[in-house]
């Protein structure tokens, strides 16, 4: 049985919610700021590293603020997760990051229950 291949899909941009922009502007984080940086740059080679997130567990928040068509969710360490949806644009697929969130938020945002 041969492996699957995995065709590397590269994005024609990625851009950032002003939230998003406004939340790195003032993160006095080093490494998180550094993580996020590498992760556009994966994102901009590959557009689906993330994991997907089904439907129905989208939070009505991304579909009110943002009129998202998808999801997907990137984990940017044990602590942090960086939200994003893809966009047609003239070029081709662009990726639009949305937030970044700690574990904690993120569960509260997707109705995750933690212990």
């Amino acid at each position: 049985m041969c492996p699957r291949l995995i065709r590397m899909k590269p994005a024609s941009n990625v851009a950032q919610s002003v939230q998003l922009r406004q939340f790195l502007d003032n993160c006095n984080n080093e490494w998180l700021k550094g993580r996020t940086e590498e992760t556009f740059s994966e994102l901009k080679a590959h557009y689906e590293t993330g994991t997907k997130v089904q439907k129905d567990k989208w939070p009505r928040y991304y579909r009110k603020q943002w009129g998202i068509k998808n999801l997907f969710v990137h984990r940017l360490g044990p602590d942090w997760r960086l939200t994003y949806t893809l966009v047609s644009d003239a070029v081709g697929i662009a990726v639009f990051c949305l937030e970044i969130l700690p574990h904690r938020e993120y569960d509260k945002r997707f109705g995750y229950h933690t212990s």
